[in-house]
């Protein structure tokens, strides 16, 4: 048969390229057990996807932003943060650097992860505890640290690592717990279309982001995310906030597969 590109081995890789739907089922198909999602994170390249942030997330200094103004209000008197899944302390890093009364708990169950957050946020003393914690697994417990009363939770790409609807409506009743009355959860993460051909337009819309932006190898990251992330929809996470104490969800903002959405603790 006949070069239908006439040879050109750009068009022979876009002819010859699979289909979104067809990563995500292939991505489906190497879904990593609760032990390979820690078993990623311990990796020493972890750290090095966290710093890329602002490659793969579309609009990521203005979302991030968007994100601390929704906490300023709860933050007036200095208060306390909870930062789940902290990683390499990034939000945490923002948190603080905004609210410089403020005191954080960073909480992550990667020790890869809190080795290099220990050394990048030293500077900031008392005023930030790190906890080596799995946010899935219940009850919560440190010697050292009670998880009540904060002002505010926040979160970054973490939560989508829950395996089920009910998984992540016991995380939230979590979250509830160690938040004071009206306290704030918010989080930014990877979520899931309302159907699955929209979870599919998304992914695709992503792709087409990360090639245009042309440093990201787009299919590899499609396929790690869906492997690694198991999201549900923003009606999903509505109902199982509203269901664990929560009220007043919001989505300041959402595009392609990301969306910050938020809900305060009733009174």
């Amino acid at each position: 048969m006949a070069n239908v590109s006439g040879g050109d081995p750009m068009v022979d890789e876009r002819v010859n390229r699979p289909t979104v739907e067809e990563l995500i089922i292939k991505a489906e198909s190497m879904k990593l057990d609760k032990d390979g999602v820690r078993a990623a994170f311990e990796h020493s390249s972890a750290p090095k996807f966290v710093a890329q942030t602002s490659s793969w997330l579309p609009d990521s200094e203005a979302v991030h932003n968007l994100m601390l103004d929704a906490v300023e209000p709860y933050l007036t008197n200095g208060g306390r943060v909870l930062d789940l899944g902290s990683g390499t302390g990034r939000l945490t890093r923002l948190v603080l650097d905004r609210f410089p009364e403020c005191s954080v708990v960073a909480a992550d169950y990667s020790e890869t992860m809190r080795a290099v957050a220990a050394k990048e946020l030293s500077e900031y003393g008392e005023r930030l505890s790190m906890v080596d914690l799995d946010m899935f697994d219940a009850p919560w417990h440190s010697a050292d640290l009670e998880f009540s009363d904060f002002d505010a939770v926040v979160s970054g790409f973490a939560i989508h690592h829950g395996r089920s609807f009910d998984e992540d409506k016991s995380l939230y009743q979590r979250i509830c717990e160690s938040l004071r009355p009206n306290g704030l959860f918010i989080n930014l993460d990877h979520v899931a279309g309302e159907s699955r051909r929209q979870t599919i337009s998304n992914a695709a819309n992503w792709r087409d982001f990360l090639d245009q932006a042309g440093n990201i190898e787009s299919d590899r990251f499609i396929v790690g995310s869906y492997a690694e992330d198991t999201p549900i929809s923003i009606p999903e996470h509505t109902k199982a906030l509203n269901e664990s104490g929560f009220e007043r969800v919001e989505v300041p903002w959402q595009q392609m597969f990301f969306a910050l959405y938020q809900a305060v603790k009733a009174s």
